[in-house]
């Protein structure tokens, strides 16, 4: 949660002018290709967005076209979402309404993540980091801290346990608690902190910070207070925590920053000065996972460099606890993740055709292979008014489980607008608006309806920016029909009027619809199967839709045999029997 909007304002105006003009505020890329990058921030307004005319560009599908704003005001500066579809977070938290920015502010834009700082950030308001837990940190100012001792730490470090033999029982006692317990990382951090607090009786609080995986910044993760717990958040120096994790070097210090109104006027006795220990936490492939540190305000008795080897050991112990506890932790994740998507794919399953429908006069084959276990390719027989029948198939953009997602919406809309509506080019345009008011901004879908008499020989087809439909004659010529249509895919801003196209089928003519899964298909020179040999294949004798259907998807695997399938495989062939 960190400062209210109130604290920001206070904070900003305790600036002068004159100091304001001093400061050099600036954007910085954290994360993607653009890391460390600084964006300076001149004044006025600076658009953050997809869109290739924002000042500050990022070429992410989930960003919105125009996503956010920074606006310098005078001396203050402010973040605003600019209705964006996944919002925008200051520290953790999504704004609703503008945001004023303190130095340190973190603003994230879906995956991205950018620091706003200034060239003189003590002039400004504390940093609030917001730990993984929701747990608050104030990170300080470690200007007046004392760096009494510092140990070297390499690899998995016992430390010099030997110091204090009884000491190192209990360590070993309490670690091994963390440890055996329970291998989740919820469960070992707080057994490893209530160890640690019976190791150093002096201590008031002890605490846990973890690397993120991706951007490596030191999130909170665990803490733990000897009695009741303080009101307000945990105010931890972060350049020392910063510095111990560059360095790798466990650190004893003397930190009078706890309390801002240490001077020459107060006694020791009313400052919160404390004495801390903290030391890195490095794993087996020499990788820094995080920290632990301890600390108290007994300012006549603190803490030893005696302590200081016996905390480096404990560390060394603690790397042992934490990296089972994430290996632990990622393998549930994992097989929580197989189970869902096991699931999804039993519910997509549902939403398509278990078998062919019985239409009079006509066969139909179908198949459906998903290049993941789910997918983003549709296809389905919707019956309508007067006997009529609708084959439909669809091409959602993306992969997985946003595809599928997505799949799953528009195959609702798809089988409501086509029941509802009998003109099929006004049905399909119903739903491009529907899937334009429904906010994928960054998504498109292509479209194919074929629209079937009950009675009579004619198709009615309708084309919103998908391949085109094959006709195959029954004497074995084959050509794209309605290729002429130039419907816009769904999403696609105002695709205006679709138009539908009428075609006579005799006995023995077939249509056949298809994704881009099988002109795609690669083999193992990365060649494409492509659009000439599919027609090749499709000239070939076909007795049934099923013959036709099975006889494309066997040339399609042997193009493509041994090479891992790249998007989903869908296609349908209707055949007017003879």
């Amino acid at each position: 949660m960190g400062y209210s909007t109130q604290q920001r304002r206070d904070g900003l105006r305790r600036i002068t002018p004159a100091a304001w003009d001093a400061i050099v505020a600036y954007l910085e890329f954290q994360t993607g290709p653009r890391k460390g990058e600084r964006l300076r921030i001149a004044g006025g307004r600076l658009v953050i967005g997809r869109h290739p005319g924002c000042d500050i560009i990022i070429d992410h599908s989930a960003v919105s076209r125009q996503h956010a704003a920074v606006t310098a005001v005078g001396e203050a500066c402010f973040v605003e979402d600019l209705g964006s579809r996944n919002g925008t977070l200051v520290n953790g938290e999504r704004i609703a309404e503008p945001s004023p920015l303190v130095a340190g502010d973190e603003i994230e834009i879906c995956e991205h993540r950018l620091i706003y700082r200034c060239a003189d950030d003590s002039r400004l308001a504390t940093m609030a980091v917001t730990g993984a837990a929701g747990t608050d940190v104030l990170d300080e100012d470690a200007g007046n801290s004392v760096i009494l001792t510092q140990q070297d730490v390499s690899g998995v470090a016992d430390g010099d346990l030997a110091v204090q033999a009884e000491a190192k029982l209990r360590a070993f006692v309490g670690l091994a608690r963390a440890i055996g317990a329970s291998l989740s990382l919820e469960e070992v951090l707080p057994r490893l902190l209530e160890g640690v607090l019976a190791i150093f009786p002096r201590a008031d609080r002890g605490c846990v910070l973890l690397a993120e995986p991706q951007s490596r910044r030191m999130i909170l993760r665990a803490k733990q207070y000897r009695g009741v717990a303080p009101a307000g958040p945990l105010r931890l120096s972060m350049a020392l925590v910063n510095r111990v994790v560059e360095e790798r070097r466990a650190v004893l210090s003397a930190d009078a920053i706890a309390d801002s109104r240490f001077s020459l006027q107060h006694s020791l006795p009313e400052c919160q000065i404390r004495s801390v220990l903290c030391a890195p936490v490095i794993g087996r492939d020499d990788v820094v996972l995080g920290v632990v540190q301890v600390d108290s305000r007994d300012v006549h008795d603190g803490f030893t460099g005696a302590d200081l080897d016996l905390l480096v050991g404990v560390a060394g112990r603690a790397a042992q606890a934490i990296e089972l506890a994430l290996a632990h932790d990622e393998r549930v994740g994992r097989e929580q993740l197989n189970r869902d998507l096991e699931l999804a794919q039993r519910v997509q399953q549902g939403l398509l055709p278990s078998r062919p429908p019985d239409f009079p006069g006509y066969e139909v084959f179908d198949h459906y292979e998903a290049a993941r276990q789910v997918g983003g390719d549709f296809f389905g027989y919707v019956p309508l008014s007067d006997g009529r029948l609708a084959v439909v198939l669809a091409d959602v953009s993306g992969k997985g489980m946003s595809a599928a997602l997505l799949m799953a919406a528009l195959s609702a809309d798809v089988r409501y607008c086509l029941a509802s509506e009998r003109d099929v080019a006004v049905a399909v345009a119903r739903i491009d608006d529907g899937f334009r008011r429904a906010g994928w901004e960054d998504r498109f879908a292509t479209l194919a309806v074929v629209q079937l008499e009950a009675t009579g020989n004619r198709a009615t087809i309708c084309n919103a920016g998908h391949l085109p439909v094959y006709l195959r004659t029954a004497d074995g010529e084959v050509r794209p029909v309605g290729d002429d249509l130039g419907g816009l895919p769904l999403g696609f801003g105002d695709g205006g009027p679709y138009r539908s196209h009428v075609m006579e089928l005799a006995p023995g003519d077939a249509f056949v619809l298809f994704t881009d899964g099988i002109t795609e298909a690669l083999d193992e020179a990365d060649r494409l199967y492509g659009f000439e040999r599919l027609e090749r294949v499709m000239r070939g004798p076909a007795a049934s839709a099923e013959e036709l259907g099975r006889r494309i998807v066997a040339d399609v695997e042997r193009h493509s045999a041994g090479q891992v399938r790249s998007d989903d495989i869908c296609l349908v062939c209707v055949r007017r029997q003879d």
